[in-house]
C-alpha cells in the first residue's frame, strides 16, 4: 500500500461557490518535508515581496547534481506526469440533471427537491453509523429509481466528466456502482473520512462518487486534502435548485462540517476500475520522491561554485494557456498545477524566482516542388502534350499549380525563432527580464510536440515555397535570485494588472502589499505612460484614495498621471467626486494647476461649467468664486482652439457684445496662426448673428468680418496642401496632398465680402512662391494652375465682369499659361519637379487661360522658344495645332494685329518643333553595320509626318529647315548608312507626297534636297565598280542541274553574301562538297558542324566575290532613285553639272549625251513653285553633303 502524508490542517479555507461557472478548477495548498513551510496557491506572492526574509543556511550536499539541466528535465518527467485532479466537482441545474425519482421500500416514491415531511420520513427507514448523529443511512438495494435517465445521466455524462478530469478514463472508461443513500440533518457533527488505497488487485473500487440531491440546507462545507492540496466547496447556495456532484480518488481526506439547518441528500457511488485492465489501474501519484529530487537539484543549483549551472531554466507547461491579462498560477491546471504547488514551496525555501512567459516559435521550411532544371516545369502530366509524361509541358501562363502535397521540405533550410513575450510572477504581474532564448533551450518535452497554432504555406515561385508554422506556448522560467539573470528583471507593464488587483480590493487602508503597488504604478505612468490607460489608473486610484481616506495618494495619481495638464483624464465627475471626498482645501492647488496648464479650451470649459454647477448645488461661495475668476482668466488666456469651439465664441460675442470679440478674443485668434478651417466657419457664424451681437457702434461686427477675412488670406499658404493619415499595422503613417481648392474657397471668400484686392496679394504670393521654389517638389505649381483655371473661370462667371475683376485676375491667369507650358525639371533650390505633359486637357487650359488675358497676342509674348525649352518635338506639335484650332487663321483675316500675332505664333512653334526634332530617334545600331528602326517605326513615315504637319499648317516655308533637319547623320550612324538606309527610301516617299500637293522635285527646297540625297548616294555608298573575280560562267557552272541544294548554291556565288549553311543529310553534304572543289582556288572555304542533327555544311566566300554582287545591289537602289526625279532630262536639271559622273557612278558606265530639255517641261516646273506660307524663307544656298 502506498504510504499517505497527512497534512497540517489548512490555515485559511477558500469557498468556491456551488454556482461557479470554475467548479472544476483547483486550489492547492502543498505540505512539503519538515523544512518546507505550507503554502497554497492563494498564498502566491509578487515577485520580491519576500526579498527581506532571512534565508536559511544550508548544508553541502554529499553528492550535489553535477548535470543541473538534465536531472530537473528528468526529474520532471518522472516525477511529475500525473495530469488530473485528486478531487472534481461540478453543479447541474434540474433542467440539466434528470430527477431520479427515489422509490423506498416500504414508502414509496420520494419527490425532489427533498422537502421535510419527506425527509423526516426517509430518516425513519434508515439506520444511523456507529458513534454519530444526525447522520443517517440507506443501503443501496433499498432504494430503486424509477427514472432509468438517472442510471444513464451518471454513467455517461456526470460519471464521464468526473473521470476525465480524475485523469481515469484511459485505456477504458470506469464505472459507478451506487453504494447508499446519505442524509444529513442539522445536528450533524463534522466528519472525516479517509479510506485507504488497497494495492490489492481484486479491489476494482479507486475512488468516490456523490451526488447531492436538490434539497435546501445551510452548512456543509467539504474540504477535500491530499498531500497539502485543499479544495474546498460549498454548496449550500441554491442547494434546493441544483444537483452537485464531487468525484475523489481513494486516499483523499474528506472533511464534511456539519449541516446548520434544513437537510442535505446524497447518493454515494463506489468509482470501479475493470479488473481486466488492472496493470494500469489510475491511482494519485506519491509525489514525496519526486519532491525531494527536485529540492536536492535547486540545492545544488543554489550551492554550485563552478559556474557551469545554467542561468535559468525554461520549462514548457503541458497544457496550452491563451495568453490573458488575467493568467497566473491559479490558471494552471492538471499536471502544471501539480507542478506548481510543489516547486513553490521549495522556491520559497530556497530563494528562487519562479515566473511565466508566454513564447512564440516560428518554424520556417523552403519546399520545393519537380522540375525540369530550366525553370519551364517538366515532369508533371495533365493529359495533353507529346504523350509521353517526362515530355509535358507547362509554361508560367499554365493554370494548373501545383499541389501543395507534390512539393517536398528541405529540412536543411529550416530556421527557428524564438520570441519570449509577456512574462509576468505567479500572481500575474507583468514584469520584463533579459533573458536569450532558444527553441532547444527549453526543457519538459518540445515546443513543437504538439500541432501548431498556426500553418501557412505560401508558394513563392512555381516550384519554390516557403511552409510556416507557428507554435504558442507557455513556459516556466526559474533562476536562482540575486543572479545574473535576477538583476535585470524590472516591472512591466503592470497597468491592467494594478488596476483589476486594486479595483477587487475591499480594504479600508493600505496594505503594504497595495502601497507598494500603488508606487510600481506610479512610477509605470510616469516612465512609460500610455495614454488610453491613464483614465482608468485615476479613476482606480481615485476610488481607492476614497475607500483609505488618503488624499495623498489621490494628489500623487493626478501628477504622476498628468490630470494637472489633461483634465479630460479625470473628467469632471471626477473632479466632483473628489471634491466630495476630500474637501476644497485640500484640493484647490491642484485644481488651479489644471486649469492652468491644460491647453484645451473645450476641457477647461466643460470643467469648469461642471464645478459652476456643483458650487451651487453645494452653495460653496468659495468655490463659486473661484470659478468666476477661473472663467475671466480663460477668455483672457485662450489656448489653441479649432472648429469645434466656434459655437461657444459666437456665444462669447451674445452674452460680451461684439467689442469684446474684437479688442480681446480676435487678437488672441490672431495670434494662434490658424488656418482657413477655423477662420471661414467662424465668419460665417458671424454673419449669421451679427444683427443679435450687442455693440456700441453699427460697423463693429463687419470691420471684424473684415479682419478675419485678411487674416484668413494671410494665413493661406501660397500652394496649400492637407496631411492625410493612413493606418498602417500598429502605425499611423501620414502624407501629404495639394489642396488647391483651399485656395479657390479663400478667393470666392474675397469676392463676396467685397474684398477682392485680398485676391491680388493672393496671386501675387503664389507667383513669388513658384519663382523661389517654396513648395512641395511633388506637387509643382503647375498642378495647382490646372486645376484652379476652369474653376475660377466658372466662378468668375456668376459674378459682373467688370474691367476691375479682369485687372486682378489677368496676373494669374498669365500665370497659369506660363507654369502649364514650363518644361523645366529643377526648380529653384535645386529640388527636382515633374513638368506639365501637356496632355489634351493641359492644352485646352492653356488656351481658356489666353483667352481671358488677350488672346493670340498673350500666346505670342508666353510661348517663346526659352519658355518651351526642354519639351520635344512632338510635345510642341501638338501643342501648335492646339492654337491652330483655338484660334483660327480665317477668323483673324480682318484684324491685322491679330493675323500677325497667330503668324508668329505658328511659325515659331514649328521652327522649335523641327529644331527639337531628334533625329537619332529614327535609326540606332544594334551591333557594327546593322542599323534597324527604333520601335518599329519606319523613318520615312516619321519624316513624312513632319512635312505633312508644315503643310497642315500652312508653314511650308519651314520644309527647307525641316528637310536640312534630316540631312547630318544622327549620333552612333555613319553618313553612308545614314544615306541607304533613312534618307534614300524617303525620297520615293516624299515625291509622292509632293505629287498630291501637285508639286514636284523640281521645285525647291525639294529639288535641293533630291539633288543633295542622289549626289550622297552616288558618292558615299557607290563605290568603283570592281572587277569580275569570276567569270559569271564558271559561277553558274559550280554544281549539278537536278538538284534544289546545288540550286541554291549557284544563286549563293552570283549573289552578294558572304555565307550560306546546309543543314543536311551526309549523303547531301558528300554531293555538295564534291562540286565545291573548283572554287577551293577562288577562296572560298568551306567545314562541317557537327552539332545538332543533321550536321551542317557551313560555306564562306572571300570578300573580293561579294563586291561585285554587293556593288550591283547598291547600283539597283541607285537607278531607283534616278528614276524617281524623272525622264533623263528631268534628271538633268536637277543635278546640273553633276548629272554625268552621278551616273556613272551608279550605272558603272559613262552617261549618254544629255537629252535638250522639253520647253513646256521647263516652263511647267516654274510654275509648279511652292507656295508661300504664313511666312517667306530667302532661298538656301545649294545643300553639300561631304
Amino acid at each position: 500500500m502506498e504510504p499517505t502524508f497527512a497534512p497540517r490542517p489548512p490555515s485559511e479555507i477558500i469557498d468556491i461557490d456551488d454556482d461557479s461557472e470554475d467548479e472544476g478548477s483547483e486550489i492547492t495548498k502543498k505540505s512539503q518535508p519538515a523544512t518546507v513551510p505550507e503554502n497554497t496557491f492563494s498564498d502566491f506572492e509578487s515577485d520580491g515581496e519576500d526579498d527581506d526574509e532571512n534565508e536559511v543556511e544550508q548544508k553541502p550536499l554529499i553528492s550535489p547534481s553535477t548535470d543541473i539541466r538534465g536531472d530537473f528535465d528528468s526529474a520532471l518527467e518522472d516525477g511529475f506526469d500525473f495530469d488530473g485532479v485528486f478531487a472534481f466537482s461540478e453543479r447541474y441545474a434540474m433542467g440539466v440533471a434528470p430527477n431520479p425519482c427515489l422509490n423506498f421500500d416500504g414508502l414509496g416514491t420520494v419527490g425532489i427537491p427533498l422537502s421535510e415531511r419527506d425527509a423526516r420520513a426517509i430518516i425513519s427507514a434508515c439506520v444511523a453509523p456507529p458513534n454519530t448523529s444526525g447522520i443517517w443511512e440507506l443501503p443501496s438495494e433499498k432504494i430503486h429509481f424509477d427514472n432509468p435517465a438517472w442510471d444513464a445521466w451518471i454513467q455517461n455524462t456526470a460519471g464521464v466528466a468526473a473521470a476525465t478530469a480524475l485523469n481515469a478514463c484511459a485505456p477504458v472508461r470506469p464505472s459507478f456502482s451506487f453504494k447508499k443513500l446519505v442524509i444529513h440533518e442539522s445536528s450533524s457533527p463534522t466528519t472525516h473520512y479517509k479510506e485507504p488505497v488497497d494495492e490489492d488487485e481484486s479491489n476494482t473500487k479507486i475512488g468516490d462518487f456523490i451526488a447531492v440531491l436538490p434539497s435546501i440546507f445551510q452548512g456543509g462545507q467539504l474540504q477535500l486534502h491530499h498531500t497539502g492540496q485543499v479544495k474546498s466547496l460549498n454548496f449550500a447556495h441554491q442547494s434546493g435548485l441544483a444537483t452537485s456532484i464531487v468525484a475523489a480518488y481513494s486516499g483523499v481526506e474528506q472533511t464534511l462540517a456539519g449541516v446548520t439547518s434544513g437537510y442535505r441528500l446524497s447518493l454515494v457511488y463506489d468509482i470501479l476500475f475493470p479488473i481486466t485492465h488492472a496493470d494500469v489501474r489510475p491511482t494519485l501519484p506519491e509525489m514525496q520522491g519526486a519532491t525531494q529530487k527536485l529540492y536536492n537539484i535547486m540545492l545544488s543549483w543554489k550551492q554550485d561554485a563552478s559556474g557551469e549551472a545554467p542561468g535559468s531554466l525554461a520549462c514548457l507547461l503541458h497544457h496550452k494557456y491563451t495568453s490573458t491579462k488575467n493568467f497566473r498560477a491559479q490558471s494552471l491546471t492538471g499536471v502544471d498545477a501539480l507542478l506548481i504547488s510543489h516547486l513553490y514551496p521549495l522556491a520559497r525555501q530556497l530563494k528562487f524566482r519562479i515566473y511565466f512567459a508566454q513564447v512564440r516559435l516560428t518554424v520556417s521550411t523552403m519546399a520545393s516542388a519537380p522540375d525540369d532544371g530550366y525553370g519551364c516545369g517538366y515532369g508533371r502530366s495533365y493529359g495533353r502534350g507529346w504523350g509521353r509524361r517526362r515530355y509535358n509541358y507547362y509554361d508560367y501562363d499554365d493554370d494548373d499549380e501545383i499541389d501543395e502535397d507534390e512539393f517536398e521540405d528541405d529540412e536543411g533550410s529550416r530556421e527557428e525563432s524564438l520570441v519570449l513575450s509577456r512574462v509576468v510572477d505567479l500572481c500575474g504581474m507583468p514584469v520584463n527580464v533579459n533573458i536569450d532564448l532558444e527553441a532547444e533551450d527549453l526543457i519538459n518535452g518540445s515546443i513543437t510536440d504538439q500541432a501548431a497554432d498556426t500553418t501557412n504555406f505560401e508558394i513563392e515561385e512555381r516550384t519554390m515555397a516557403t511552409r510556416t508554422a507557428v507554435y504558442n506556448r507557455t513556459v516556466l522560467l526559474i533562476w536562482p535570485k540575486d543572479s545574473d539573470a535576477d538583476l535585470n528583471v524590472t516591472v512591466g507593464d503592470i497597468y491592467d494588472y494594478a488596476c483589476n488587483t486594486l479595483q477587487s480590493s475591499l480594504t479600508v487602508a493600505p496594505t503594504e502589499k497595495e502601497r507598494k503597488l500603488v508606487d510600481q504604478l506610479l512610477e509605470c505612468c510616469q516612465t512609460r505612460p500610455q495614454e488610453p490607460k491613464l483614465p482608468r489608473v485615476v479613476q482606480v486610484l481615485r476610488e481607492s484614495a476614497d475607500r483609505w481616506n488618503d488624499v495623498a495618494i489621490l494628489l500623487r495619481a493626478l501628477k504622476a498621471c498628468g490630470v494637472d495638464k489633461n483634465t479630460g483624464r479625470m473628467g469632471p465627475e471626477g473632479f466632483v467626486s473628489a471634491y466630495q471626498a476630500f474637501g476644497w482645501a485640500a484640493l484647490k492647488d491642484c485644481y488651479n494647476d489644471a486649469m492652468k496648464n491644460d491647453e484645451s479650451n473645450a476641457r477647461r470649459h466643460a470643467l469648469l461649467a461642471r464645478l459652476t454647477q456643483m458650487a451651487a448645488d453645494e452653495e460653496d461661495a468659495e468655490v463659486a468664486a473661484w470659478c468666476t475668476a477661473q472663467a475671466d482668466s480663460i477668455l483672457r488666456s485662450l489656448s489653441k482652439v479649432d472648429a469645434a469651439r466656434i459655437p461657444w465664441l459666437a456665444d462669447l460675442g451674445l452674452s460680451r457684445g461684439g467689442e469684446f470679440l474684437r479688442d480681446v478674443i480676435f487678437p488672441q485668434l490672431q495670434a494662434q496662426k490658424l488656418d482657413k478651417t477655423f477662420w471661414m466657419p467662424f465668419i460665417q457664424r458671424l454673419q449669421q448673428t451679427m444683427r443679435d451681437i450687442p455693440t456700441t457702434a453699427p460697423d463693429v461686427v463687419s470691420g471684424l468680418i473684415v479682419q478675419c477675412v485678411a487674416q484668413t488670406a494671410r494665413n493661406l499658404p501660397a500652394f496649400p496642401t492637407r496631411v492625410i493619415q493612413n493606418p498602417y499595422g500598429y502605425h499611423v503613417t501620414e502624407r501629404h496632398e495639394k489642396s488647391s481648392e483651399a485656395v479657390l474657397e479663400v478667393v470666392k471668400l474675397c469676392v463676396e465680402t467685397r474684398n477682392e484686392a485680398l485676391c491680388v496679394k493672393i496671386f501675387s504670393r503664389m507667383r513669388e512662391a513658384a519663382r523661389l521654389g517654396n513648395f512641395r517638389a511633388e506637387f509643382p505649381p503647375w498642378l495647382y494652375y490646372a486645376e484652379l483655371c476652369a474653376s475660377v473661370n466658372l466662378y468668375l462667371q456668376t459674378v459682373p465682369a467688370t474691367a476691375a475683376m479682369e485687372a486682378i485676375f489677368r496676373p494669374f491667369f498669365v500665370d497659369a499659361v506660363d507654369w502649364l507650358i514650363s518644361a523645366a525639371r529643377t526648380a529653384p533650390g535645386g529640388k527636382t519637379i515633374t513638368p506639365c505633359p501637356l496632355n489634351e486637357q493641359h492644352k485646352a487650359t492653356i488656351m481658356l487661360a489666353a483667352r481671358k488675358v488677350g488672346g493670340i497676342s498673350v500666346l505670342k509674348q508666353r510661348l517663346t522658344a526659352d519658355a518651351l525649352k526642354g519639351h520635344d518635338s512632338s510635345t510642341l506639335q501638338g501643342l501648335v495645332r492646339s492654337v491652330a484650332k483655338e484660334f483660327p487663321r480665317q477668323a483673324l483675316v480682318h484684324d491685322p494685329v491679330a493675323l500677325q500675332a497667330y503668324n508668329d505664333v505658328v511659325i515659331g512653334l514649328v521652327r522649335t518643333a523641327i529644331d527639337t526634332f531628334d533625329t537619332s530617334s529614327l535609326v540606332k545600331k544594334n551591333g557594327p553595320g546593322y542599323p534597324y528602326y527604333h520601335s518599329s517605326v519606319n523613318p520615312s513615315d516619321v519624316m513624312i509626318k513632319l512635312v505633312q504637319f508644315c503643310f497642315e499648317l500652312g508653314a511650308q516655308s519651314q520644309c527647307q529647315r525641316l528637310l536640312l533637319r534630316f540631312v547630318p547623320p544622327p549620333t552612333g550612324s555613319t553618313v553612308p548608312q545614314h544615306v541607304s538606309t533613312t534618307l534614300a527610301p524617303f525620297l520615293p516617299v516624299l515625291r509622292q507626297y509632293l505629287v498630291g500637293e501637285g508639286l514636284d522635285f523640281q521645285v525647291d527646297p525639294y529639288k535641293m534636297f533630291a539633288a543633295a540625297m542622289v549626289r550622297a548616294f552616288a558618292e558615299q555608298v557607290m563605290a568603283q565598280k570592281p572587277h569580275e573575280v569570276v567569270p559569271a560562267a564558271q559561277l553558274q557552272g559550280v554544281g549539278c542541274k537536278a538538284c534544289a541544294e546545288c540550286r541554291e548554291l549557284k544563286a549563293f556565288f552570283c549573289s552578294d553574301k558572304s555565307t550560306i549553311s546546309f543543314p543536311r543529310v551526309q549523303s547531301i553534304r558528300t554531293h555538295l562538297e564534291r562540286y565545291l572543289g573548283v572554287t577551293r582556288a577562288w577562296g572560298v572555304v568551306w567545314e562541317t558542324r557537327k552539332y545538332g542533327s543533321p550536321h551542317t555544311l557551313h560555306i564562306t566566300k572571300p570578300a573580293s566575290m561579294t563586291a561585285l554582287g554587293l556593288w550591283a545591289t547598291n547600283s539597283q537602289s541607285g537607278k531607283t532613285l534616278l528614276h524617281g526625279l524623272g525622264d533623263p532630262a528631268t534628271q538633268t536639271r536637277i543635278l546640273g553639272a553633276d548629272y554625268a559622273w552621278v551616273y556613272a557612278r551608279i550605272y558603272g558606265l559613262p552617261a549618254p549625251p544629255a537629252p535638250l530639255a522639253n520647253a513646256s517641261q521647263t516652263l511647267n516646273a516654274q510654275k509648279r513653285a511652292a507656295p508661300a506660307g504664313p511666312s517667306t524663307v530667302p532661298a538656301a544656298k545649294k545643300a553639300r553633303t561631304s
